[in-house]
């Protein structure tokens, strides 16, 4: 696997980018794409392809690497040594930052909200005490803040630099830079004859940040992709559009030569069947995806985001009679395990607000997929 260190795609395309923009290597790109016999003879399609995003780092993986490699930059350019993210308990993204920011010397606090229990969800809370974030329980997007300089107005301010918040997934201007780059780095795979061009990019939209950067970058790259997103939490096509212009004028001024592009919703295609009842909250369709996936070519997705996606994709195709088109679909899910860093640790020793979380029932449809359990009790 190539490790890009010195440039991206992106920045080659429009140069006055590259000295205006921070940016660091962190991941291993590209990520491979493998062709997805098995299902596709399942289901009808003859060209259908998985993008691994899973393989994005081998520390820990996933579509997050992307958006830190800039976000992580400008925190290092800002002399910052402690990152604020948060998102629900058990967050992918929030664990991505904390393992990531450790590399760099960075610490974490992590503002964390209710979200339905999982062993996935365990796992992550678990695997963030191991990594030595700050973890506070909290509710609602405004108190994220306050509880976050409340804790940070009690460090030494002459150890303490101004810390540098991320917004939920990652998801601003400068990190959905990521995936306007990954558009490029599918680009250049196509040209390289790794893939045909595909005619549709299936992939999850949560806090919109790999959807509409993936949409972007197909659109400036000239690749005649459509890409659908799959709403996982409250995605819609109004916000997308909404965040892919300010995209747009972000890039703008950093370079004038930049296209004057304008979005509107209705250029864009996000399916809401497929989210279930809640954010997090598994569905019967999502884990049959998943089960389907991992029998028939042992890639493991998750029940959260990647599960629905794939059940949302698959629908898709057959409402829409697509088997004789080049599908791809993008793969947000870590498949990095980190289980034996935590097998050992009792969740006792995290803050008593999430105690709760291994002691309740997991939610319905959990997955029962080949891993260990990861509740990581010991006697007491």
């Amino acid at each position: 696997m190539t490790n890009v260190t010195e440039t991206m795609l992106l920045f080659e395309t429009y140069p006055k980018l590259k000295v205006r923009i921070p940016w660091m290597p962190l991941g291993d790109f590209p990520t491979p794409v493998q062709k997805l016999d098995n299902l596709g003879e399942k289901i009808g399609v003859g060209s259908l392809y998985i993008k691994q995003d899973d393989l994005s780092s081998k520390i820990y993986g996933g579509n997050k690497v992307r958006k830190l490699e800039f976000l992580l930059a400008e925190a290092k350019q800002r002399g910052s040594n402690t990152l604020i993210t948060g998102g629900g308990i058990g967050s992918n993204f929030s664990l991505a930052t904390t393992i990531h920011g450790q590399r760099l010397g960075m610490r974490t606090v992590l503002l964390l909200t209710d979200h339905p229990i999982s062993e996935s969800a365990k796992k992550n809370m678990l695997l963030d005490y191991y990594h030595q974030a700050k973890m506070v329980k909290t509710c609602g997007r405004l108190r994220r803040f306050k509880i976050g300089y409340q804790f940070l107005a009690n460090i030494n301010p002459l150890k303490c630099k101004l810390p540098y918040y991320i917004p939920i997934g990652g998801s601003s201007e400068l990190g959905n830079l990521g995936f306007v780059n990954a558009a490029f780095e599918l680009k250049k795979q196509i040209e390289t004859g790794v893939l045909p061009e595909p005619d549709y990019l299936f992939v999850a939209a949560g806090s919109l940040g790999t959807f509409c950067g993936l949409w972007l970058g197909c659109r400036l790259a000239n690749l005649k992709t459509k890409v659908i997103g799959v709403n996982v939490s409250s995605a819609n096509t109004k916000r997308a559009a909404n965040e892919i212009n300010h995209i747009c004028q972000y890039l703008q001024k950093k370079d004038s030569g930049f296209p004057q592009l304008r979005v509107a919703d209705a250029d864009l295609t996000i399916l809401q069947d497929y989210r279930g009842e809640r954010y997090a909250q598994f569905t019967k369709e999502g884990m049959e995806a998943i089960l389907l996936m991992h029998s028939l070519e042992n890639i493991k997705l998750e029940g959260t985001y990647t599960g629905k996606t794939l059940a949302g994709a698959l629908d898709y195709i057959k409402k829409n009679h697509l088997e004789d088109k080049v599908i791809l679909f993008w793969n947000t899910y870590n498949s990095v395990d980190l289980s034996h860093l935590i097998k050992n640790i009792d969740y006792r020793k995290l803050p008593p607000h999430f105690h709760k979380y291994f002691e309740l029932p997991n939610q319905e449809f959990e997955a029962p997929l080949p891993s260990k359990s990861i509740r990581g009790i010991k006697n007491a």
